[in-house]
């Protein structure tokens, strides 16, 4: 494979695979302020594209800041001669190591192989170094899921981790489910649950069920699950569940005053919450000592555990799994297990 340097203007860069991979809103503005802070830090990735063209493969985010930015007019390329297939290969190889793709965007990469490439699954897997079942269970996500929800997520509207939950139901109810939980403003845990009672219920109690949706989640048990594990006392485990409500509410904060929040705002909206934005930031400061005063505790109390036991792991004595109830509770949205 032949791979070679140079700088292309912005606008001979193609974006012909763009549609197999996602807008992070938060991650975007990040990168346009990095951009523009200390300019070009790496090159994107570019492969040949039809009529000696060049279509981008790998740095998606970097083009899209780079075409906001004031006399920025090319980036710095590095071009693989390469054919289609082993292009779209090649946008999950570069993100597989810093997990820079989402399993839906790994799905959309393997319909277009299976579909528009004509490779079997069985092909698409050995051109990606996975096994039949995993480029199965990447087709079943991505083909279950409507169109307009694929829509939503690809703008960034839509977490990914929220589709795998509206993939569990009929096309035809995504949407609906997908508007409620916009408009309730529900994390994924809870989109969850909406969804493990709906396709418990009939449809004639779906308007119901979706028009108060955090009432039914109380009532079927599905919200406020209790988090519990055996290897902590009473005191350890309440701790726990607090910890848990409070990653949850912080998610919900970072949701609410992102980019789409602001955008909602009115004139005169702002000062008027500064003042509780203040009182805010400062219980989070607060928050932040004292759980690395606990975390500086729990090393301490490792290292003495280690040293009595006569041990040299890494686990201080402590079981590194088992006895866990509702563990999957306690990861957030986008947690890797």
């Amino acid at each position: 494979m032949i791979v070679t340097e140079k700088d292309l203007p912005l606008d001979e860069i193609g974006e012909q695979y763009g549609d197999m991979r996602m807008v992070v809103p938060r991650v975007e503005q990040q990168m346009l302020q990095s951009l523009h802070r200390y300019g070009q830090m790496s090159p994107v990735v570019v492969c040949r594209g039809a009529a000696e063209g060049h279509e981008l493969i790998d740095g998606f985010k970097r083009l899209r800041a780079g075409r906001q930015i004031g006399g920025m007019n090319s980036l710095r390329c590095r071009v693989l001669e390469i054919g289609a297939r082993a292009a779209k290969a090649a946008m999950l190889c570069l993100n597989w190591v810093s997990k820079g793709v989402s399993d839906l965007e790994e799905a959309w990469v393997v319909r277009s192989l299976c579909r528009e490439d004509g490779l079997t699954q069985v092909e698409v897997g050995q051109l990606l170094g996975r096994d039949k079942s995993w480029v199965c269970r990447r087709l079943w996500l991505v083909e279950k899921l409507s169109d307009e929800v694929q829509s939503q997520i690809r703008l960034g509207l839509v977490s990914a981790t929220l589709g795998r939950e509206l993939a569990r139901l009929p096309r035809g109810n995504q949407e609906r489910v997908m508007e409620a939980s916009q408009k309730h403003r529900l994390g994924s845990r809870e989109v969850a649950g909406l969804v493990d009672v709906l396709l418990q219920k009939g449809r004639e109690e779906h308007e119901g069920i979706l028009h108060k949706p955090r009432d039914t989640l109380a009532k079927h048990g599905k919200w406020r699950r209790e988090l519990r594990d055996d290897r902590l006392s009473v005191a350890g485990n309440r701790i726990l569940r607090e910890l848990s409500g409070m990653a949850l509410a912080c998610r919900r904060v970072v949701s609410t005053v992102g980019i789409k929040g602001l955008s909602e705002l009115r004139t005169g909206d702002l000062t008027i919450l500064a003042q509780p934005i203040g009182r805010a930031q400062r219980a989070s400061r607060q928050v932040i000592q004292a759980l690395e005063d606990v975390l500086t505790a729990a090393q301490e109390e490792r290292h003495v555990s280690v040293r009595e036991s006569g041990g040299t792991g890494a686990s201080g004595g402590y079981p590194a799994q088992g006895g866990m109830v509702g563990a999957e509770a306690c990861r957030g949205p986008g947690d890797q297990p």
